[in-house]
């Protein structure tokens, strides 16, 4: 349990270091007021400029990523279409060392505040990735895990935060799901149920409450509805 709570630390520091300012980052164009000193999640930019920021893609993210994001990968991520607030926090918390991947972690070295700042403007305005071909059945009961929930057991429909159509809330820093990487997607969802606790961090600790009653089938039920949405 130790090891699988210090392996997946990063789902909780990014956001335990972010709470007295990321509303500041994820609203505003540059922070507003003061904010912790060294806080390695702080970013201070002015208007975001998408135009740019397809520029940096080109040259750093869509040999994985995909051309405009969209991966065709089913362990990798799709960008395209993910809120800013989102994509700014994890790209802090790579170049910060704070979440783990040796190849993320080089590449955000690289990006200054300002060349976050437009890398999520340019990913937010593209349109998320066609849908991954799943299971009917495993979608379907995805479907219903995701918009209604299970109330005989205790399960939350997930779109209450995520939204019906999966886009996330970029004021509230929550992700957008729509059309997610498959086999990402169920890595996540592993990783958000078997953290032991994230305390009173609100984002990451709702995800873990919220799965705590699901089995392996049911977050694989809910990959295939995620990554098939539109």
């Amino acid at each position: 349990m130790k090891r699988t709570a210090r392996r997946l630390l990063w789902l909780a520091a990014p956001l335990a270091l972010a709470a007295p300012v990321i509303a500041a980052v994820t609203q505003a164009g540059s922070p507003s007021g003061p904010s912790p000193a060294g806080n390695p999640l702080e970013l201070k930019y002015h208007t975001p400029s998408a135009a740019r920021g397809a520029q940096i893609a080109a040259s750093s993210c869509q040999g994985c990523h995909g051309p405009s994001g969209v991966s065709t990968d089913p362990t990798v991520p799709r960008l395209a279409g993910q809120v800013p607030s989102y994509v700014r926090l994890q790209l802090a918390a790579f170049r910060a060392k704070l979440r783990p991947s040796p190849v993320m972690q080089r590449v955000a070295a690289n990006l200054k505040d300002q060349d976050i700042a437009d890398l999520a403007a340019y990913f937010a305005a593209r349109p998320p990735g066609p849908a991954w071909t799943t299971d009917p059945a495993l979608r379907a009961r995805g479907e219903a895990l995701f918009q209604r929930g299970d109330a005989a057991r205790n399960v939350i429909a997930c779109a209450i935060c995520h939204g019906a159509h999966g886009r996330g809330e970029d004021s509230r820093g929550i992700a957008s799901v729509t059309n997610m990487s498959p086999g990402y997607a169920l890595k996540v969802l592993h990783e958000f149920k078997e953290t032991p606790s994230f305390g009173g961090i609100p984002h990451p600790e709702a995800m873990r409450i919220a799965l705590q009653p699901l089995q392996d089938a049911d977050l694989r039920a809910l990959a295939a509805y995620i990554s098939s949405m539109q």
